[in-house]
């Protein structure tokens, strides 16, 4: 049996499954989990979490690994691994595909990586003299006998309708049962639409079924009594277990910091090999051990359990258990993240020590902390987001069945949980099938930390949007990971494709199409000319309707043609829903003339009429005390006021207005 379907049935353990329900380092890498605001310094044993202080690591997500020295990296394997190996524990991690392989044939997804996440989690604490038994933290096996995902039984699976209900705008939900439970609530509507987006539409029994644009999110539509019904998702799982889970919640209750309250996550707990019944447990109850115990594991907060050894030698060292996902059933469903810390107290004993596994060695130097089973070190890590980083933890990590320490559950063995050395597919975000648009994974992702950023389009790819912030807000001050030449190979930092070759510029009006003759774009007011050859558009790309609450749009960048510096000002239309527009106005002050690769890039929602090629207007203003500026500005020519721009004086004020066409001639794209 594939553990990998762990996820697919949880539902029906939900009572409700409406979704409604000499150390210091150069800086922070704050790796914040929900609720909390620990923040851990890279390299040292100065970090916090909880009580202790020490060294941390850990992983989260799909599974994205932060190793006690601060190497990131993935780990998008299948199997039974060692996390850590020392005096102190012998961690162990069994890691689950993401979604399950019937979930992707559902979907349609072909030669997509397979990411993956934590199901199961082993901790043993390997001290001469403790008597703390092995602790085991998993997700309950299912059975998934009909090939859909549980959360869409009964709906059609990328379809919209051709109409919806007057009068009834789009609402933006958590799930498709609250998009069922909004159609039942209004007179006339027996069908409905769904996005993964949030988006909720509803319809009435005249509205005919159309496949959704290629683009758009992933939909699900169907009939009111049909889709969308929680009572209709099988229970298949087989055995004692259920009875046995307590039910605990998920990362999705704290989504961007607000509170939603998530079908929550049924987990089981063994406890030196035995299934503890656990499912009345009380909340901050405790699994192991009583309060003032020196060692103890219980309940914290709404989706973690806190775990604490005290050392031989006195040292307090604390794991941090966290729920993450968007609850069960649901494409990025319900995982276990971990962090571990080290007591600083005994920092001498773990650099002299032997400590294996996927989080590292925690001697201060991130490049050794890819090694061998042995200990020796494989040298400077590379392709940490890519099939370098698969092979070493797959050569390297796995767990034979000998040195196995789960329990299984019933109806499975080690056969179900070990390695699966499969061929590897890269993650590139402009290939992969995703559940919601690449522009929206984009937005998303973009102001993470750089050694981030990539782990983030992967998860909000697999449906783990909401979850990132919680896991990321509080990283900062991290320049030392990307500010330097040689660490882009640690981190591998993606660069855009370069605008700017020389003084000239790219993806202009006259090359953003070069299958055509003509230009894009057209000036069609100014108050002084243009000088010739200068491009005050450039770096345009066009983006077509990419969700069903997100019409067309035309992205560029603006040159200052001047010889001087010039507060510049950008009057345009900004996209709202599939056709309208609100006015809008982007500042840029001391704008340098030239092109540059980080200028701020402009979206501007399209003009979209019938017989016409879509297109956009924009105005944009120069204000300057350049000689030309000032000799050829037209003294009644005002900025916008929108623009809140400022007073000025002994200033002069220029004019463009520009027809921005959104896609090259015939309807193809820049790209």
């Amino acid at each position: 049996m594939n553990l990998g379907h762990a996820f697919l049935l949880l539902f029906a353990l939900a009572k409700s499954a409406d979704c409604q329900n000499g150390e210091t380092a150069p800086g922070l890498r704050g790796l914040a989990t929900t609720r909390s605001k620990n923040t851990f310094t890279v390299g040292s044993y100065n970090e916090n979490l909880g009580e202790c202080r020490g060294a941390v690591c850990g992983l989260w997500g799909d599974p994205h690994i932060i190793s006690c020295d601060g190497l990131t990296y993935d780990c998008n394997a299948k199997g039974l691994f060692t996390l850590m190996k020392n005096s102190l524990y012998n961690i162990q991690g069994h890691f689950v595909e993401v979604s399950g392989p019937e979930m992707r044939k559902v979907l349609g997804w072909k030669n997509y990586p397979s990411a993956s996440y934590t199901n199961d989690l082993m901790i043993q604490n390997v001290q001469e003299t403790s008597d703390v038994p092995i602790m085991q933290f998993s997700f309950p096996n299912f059975h998934l006998e009909e090939k859909e995902v549980p959360s869409e039984r009964g709906c059609y699976a990328n379809f919209i309708y051709d109409r919806y209900m007057q009068g009834q705008a789009s609402q933006e939900v958590d799930c498709i049962e609250s998009c069922r439970k909004y159609c039942e609530s209004v007179t006339g509507c027996v069908k409905f639409s769904y996005s993964y987006s949030h988006g909720c539409k509803l319809a009435d029994k005249n509205a005919k079924l159309k496949i959704k644009p290629k683009k758009w999110s992933r939909t699900v539509a169907g009939y009111v009594d049909r889709c969308g019904h929680e009572q209709k998702y099988e229970d298949l799982m087989k055995g004692t277990e259920r009875k046995k889970a307590r039910l605990i919640g998920n990362g999705s209750d704290n989504k961007e910091g607000k509170k939603r309250k998530g079908p929550k996550c049924p987990f089981l707990y063994y406890e030196g090999g035995e299934l503890k019944d656990i499912h009345d447990l009380k909340n901050n109850g405790y699994l192991y051990g009583k309060a003032g115990d020196k060692n103890f594991a219980r309940l914290d907060g709404h989706n973690k359990i806190k775990i604490q050894h005290t050392t031989e030698a006195g040292s307090l060292s604390e794991i941090m258990l966290e729920v993450g996902g968007e609850g069960p059933g649901q494409p990025f469903s319900c995982h276990w993240n971990i962090f571990v810390c080290l007591p600083a107290n005994e920092k001498v004993d773990f650099r002299k020590g032997l400590s294996l596994g996927l989080f590292g060695s925690p001697d201060g130097n991130k490049y050794n902390d890819w090694m061998d089973s042995t200990g020796r070190s494989l040298g400077k890590p590379t392709g940490v987001k890519s099939k370098p980083a698969y092979d070493y933890c797959t050569k390297n990590w796995c767990v034979e069945q000998k040195d196995s320490l789960m329990t299984y559950p019933e109806y499975s063995g080690y056969d179900e949980v070990k390695c699966l050395y499969e061929e590897y597919v890269d993650f590139v975000l402009e290939e992969a099938d995703c559940i919601i648009p690449k522009f929206k994974i984009k937005g998303a992702c973009e102001d993470k930390p750089a050694p981030l950023i990539h782990g983030c389009q992967m998860d909000c790819c697999e449906g783990g949007c909401y979850e990132i912030s919680d896991k990321i807000q509080e990283i900062q001050n991290i320049t030392h990971l990307s500010d330097k030449e040689e660490e882009e190979m640690i981190y591998d930092v993606n660069k855009e494709a370069p605008l700017c070759s020389g003084d000239s510029y790219e993806k202009t009006g006259e090359t953003a199409c070069p299958s055509s003759s003509g230009s894009v774009v057209k000036s069609i007011h100014q108050t002084a000319n243009i000088s010739d050859g200068e491009s005050i558009v450039y770096g345009i790309t066009f983006a077509d309707a990419q969700d069903d609450d997100h019409g067309r749009e035309v992205s560029f960048r603006v040159n200052n043609p001047f010889q001087t510096k010039a507060d510049t000002y950008v009057r345009y239309k900004k996209k709202v829903g599939l056709f309208a527009n609100d006015p809008a106005c982007e500042s840029m002050a001391d704008l340098v003339p030239g092109c540059d690769q980080e200028a701020e890039e402009i979206t501007v929602g399209c003009i979209e009429n019938p017989g016409v090629e879509p297109f956009a207007i924009v105005d944009i203003y120069f204000a300057s005390t350049d000689s030309f500026v000032v000799e050829n500005a037209d003294s009644g020519t005002e900025i916008e006021k929108c623009c809140k721009a400022p007073e000025y004086s002994g200033v002069g004020i220029i004019k463009y207005t520009f027809k921005i066409q959104c896609s090259c001639p015939g309807g193809a794209t820049s790209d």
